[in-house]
This record gives structure tokens, sequence and C-alpha cells, in this order.
């Protein structure tokens, strides 16, 4: 069997060759920020926003970038990376940026990336019948600065979170801030409907600033960004997540509270099928 290809700095490895130094700073501190994005049919799906996601990103975290360095190209060698790996038909890429390597004073400071490609399941693009089973995790809180908006290499409060999740048995976990109002679950962001309204919280809530979250605010057009606390959710009509992977998911249970889907399921139809 042909070993599966990486991307590393533009440079196509093996995925079982050594590449990041140990110095490397997205190893050592979580200094680094990654993008999730799902190839369909040859191409990036919602690119442009993940474009502005990353160019946000990289601002925020004021990395030094190679002369010459290029998102588009970027993208271009993902499609590639994904050709390479047989999945350019539908695959999962996850795309990594780190800050160089060495020590928190010192360093290079170099803007470095990684592309991972993976084949996905086309079952993806369908709307999840069953309902999602999710609950909250009670551990951790996340912050709510600016830093929180970006897919952080820092995941350790997400990487618990999934190991209390499985212990529950749920299919994902939901997130609250240290305002103990909600944030997010694990993998995605969180919308809930009230009286036929959509909500989500506002990213001043420290909610990732989410691909398919701002996909689906800009073309619903009447989402209200709020804070959320747990009673509004255990009160709603409908919850559904989203990411860039799976579109739109409905939950069907949030610990003892039961939801149904339909409007989710609407949604999906309208605002979702088109992309896959």
């Amino acid at each position: 069997m042909t070993a599966r290809k990486i991307c590393y700095n533009g440079i196509y490895h093996n995925e079982t060759d050594p590449v990041l130094q140990a110095g490397n700073k997205s190893y050592r501190y979580g200094d680094g920020f990654f993008e999730t994005i799902k190839v369909w049919k040859g191409a990036l799906v919602l690119d442009e926003y993940h474009q502005k996601r990353i160019e946000k990103s990289l601002r925020l975290l004021q990395y030094t970038m190679p002369a010459h360095f290029n998102i588009k190209h970027v993208f271009n060698q993902a499609v590639q990376l994904c050709e390479k790996n047989g999945c350019a038909h539908a695959a999962r890429v996850r795309l990594s940026f780190s800050n160089g390597n060495g020590g928190l004073f010192d360093g290079d400071d170099q803007l470095q990336y990684i592309i991972e490609a993976w084949p996905l399941e086309p079952a993806n693009n369908d709307f999840n019948e069953n309902g999602l089973v999710t609950g909250f995790f009670p551990e951790i809180k996340k912050s709510c600065d600016s830093y929180a908006n970006i897919k952080s290499a820092s995941a350790l409060l997400y990487a618990v979170a999934a190991n209390y999740s499985q212990q529950q048995k749920w299919n994902d976990c939901i997130i609250l801030n240290q305002r103990e109002n909600i944030c997010e679950t694990i993998i995605a962001n969180l919308f809930w409907i009230k009286d036929d309204r959509i909500f989500t919280p506002a990213l001043t809530e420290g909610c990732v600033e989410g691909v398919m979250r701002s996909y689906l605010i800009d073309q619903i057009g009447t989402v209200t960004e709020t804070p959320c606390r747990t009673a509004d959710l255990l009160q709603a009509d409908e919850v559904f997540l989203t990411n860039a992977i799976r579109g739109i998911r409905w939950v069907r249970s949030i610990e003892d509270a039961n939801y149904k889907g339909s409007t989710s399921r609407k949604l999906h139809e309208q605002h979702i099928k088109s992309l896959f």
C-alpha cells in the first residue's frame, strides 16, 4: 500500500517521515492554529471564508510570513495532496500553522505549515437522521478574549472535554465560558431555535469563529448573536451544531431535554446541500 503523503512547507513527504523539530513552538507551547477544510470534487468548500479566517489569525498572532507566502498557493497544494492521497473527490484537510522553532523569548519566528488529507465518506454530506446526544462539560471554562475565536493549536480544553464526552457516551460535549454561558461544543459551533427565531452565541462569548457559522449567518440573514444561558438552551425548540465538514447536525437531546429537528433539516436542505 502506498504511504499517505503530507505537505510540510510546500514539500511532500510520507506521513511517517519526521519533519517537525522538537523545538517547534506549536508542539512546545501550542503557539499555532489550524484550519479544517472540506474538499469536494477537487475543490475546497467555502475557500474564501477559510482564507479570511487564516488571514485574521495570522494578523492577530503577528506571525512573520516567509517571502512570497500565498494562501491560495497553499490551498492549491492542499488539493494536490488530496490527489496524491487518492481522495480528491471527498476529503478532510487539516492545515496547521506554527510560529517557527525556539523558546518563548527567542527563536526563528518563521511561519511553518503542514497539510494533511484523509478520505471522507460521502455520508458526511447527509443530514443526521437520528440526532446527536450531548451534555454540558463542567470542568474547564473557556476565556472570552479575541484569541478564543481562532482554532488554536492549544487544545487541552477540548481534549479533556472529548474524554469526558466519551465517558458519558455522548456524541459531543457543550463548552461553557468563564461567564458560565454557552460557548460552543468540542468540534462545532452551536445554534438554537426558539419561537421560529435562530440564535447563536456571539463571538464575544469566546466561541471559535467557525467558517460554517459565518456562512450560515450570511445566508440566513436573521440570526441573532447573543449570550446564552444553559436555561435558554434547555428551553429551546431546536438545537443544531455546525462545522466545515458536516455542515448542520441536529441535536436530539441535551441531558434530559429533548428537541425536534424539522427546522434544522430545512436549513440543511436550503443552505448546505448545494455546497456538497
